[in-house]
């Protein structure tokens, strides 16, 4: 069985697909036959500002702009119905490698961690709010996968792919009537941050949000968020953090005022110290903590504030 990965270059965190990649090849496709790597970009300047590599050649797919649509016309030419195709672990890569599999009547599985290849094609993946593991064997090709987030990494080679093949994007979308392009925060770096502070239900409102991601960026981190605060608005969902967000390992984990029920408390779990602070003493997340303080945020996050101000002040 030959596989094939998929990068999604228009995205801010292309070089983390590859990296996810290639620990995920040298895990688990030893044995296999390696194919193409689509690079999914506006044209060359985006290889360019990679300047990494995950194998020698690389085949494009160029567009104007991201299209899901417009790729999977273009995919659905290129693949194999013996093949395995390989999906990044964001949005993008979810959609892509489910559509594709529909669309060529093949099998997909998202979010996998894991993959067994002896003969026939089982995907692993968290299932149950990440207390279980799931094995799912893929009975038909295609068998499109999307890589699930938090998984280790490896650092790609530096240097430049070399094009084999550009495949163009038919010009010219009649079911797109207007586009309007916006810069959208990224979660890169909360991914990769080492300290989190984590907002629950319990900041109350937009403003103790805003409040809470000054603090964590006076710690040199990154603010995250529970799924009501997402929801809220209080938020972007890029900062969502769970099963459905981002799988974080930070050195220090601060949530302030989190319940932590077991679908927020896996994408934690990680953490190497984490600090909670809630009024509730019998909620989840304080029996989890290496440090529970039982008060309103508020207080103890300007004290902590007030900690950090006189340090740099002394440092200065």
């Amino acid at each position: 069985m030959r596989y094939h990965c998929i990068i999604n270059a228009y995205s801010d965190d292309a070089i983390r697909q590859m990296e996810e990649f290639h620990a995920f090849q040298d895990a688990f496709l030893k044995d296999a036959e390696q194919g193409e790597a689509y690079i999914l970009c506006r044209g060359n300047e985006d290889i360019e500002l990679l300047a990494r590599r995950i194998a020698e050649n690389a085949v494009t797919v160029t567009g104007p702009d991201y299209s899901p649509e417009a790729v999977l016309e273009v995919l659905e030419q290129e693949a194999d119905s013996e093949d395995l195709y390989i999906f990044g672990s964001g949005y993008s890569g979810i959609e892509l490698s489910v559509r594709l599999s529909e669309r060529l009547g093949g099998s997909s599985v998202t979010s996998v961690h894991a993959l067994e290849l002896k003969g026939s094609v089982t995907a692993r993946k968290m299932v149950y709010a990440n207390h279980m593991e799931g094995a799912f064997a893929m009975k038909k090709g295609p068998y499109c996968i999307s890589l699930a987030k938090g998984m280790e990494r490896k650092e790609a080679q530096e240097g430049m792919f070399h094009i084999e093949r550009e495949l163009r994007c038919r010009k010219g979308n009649d079911f797109v009537v207007s586009r309007e392009t916006m810069k959208e925060e990224t979660a890169g770096g909360l991914s990769d941050a080492k300290i989190v502070v984590a907002a629950g239900r319990g900041i109350r409102n937009k403003e103790n949000a805003s409040f809470l991601e000054e603090t964590a960026k006076a710690l040199g981190g990154e603010l995250g968020a529970s799924r009501p605060v997402a929801m809220n608005a209080w938020t972007p969902m890029s900062r969502l953090i769970g099963v459905s967000g981002e799988m974080i390992a930070p050195e220090v984990c601060i949530t302030a005022g989190v319940s932590g029920a077991a679908a927020f408390y896996a994408g934690i779990e990680k953490s190497k110290f984490i600090v909670a602070i809630n009024t509730d003493e019998q909620a989840p997340i304080m029996k989890k903590a290496n440090v529970a303080i039982v008060d309103d945020f508020m207080p103890v996050i300007q004290s902590l504030r007030e900690i950090v101000k006189e340090q740099k002040d002394t440092l200065e």
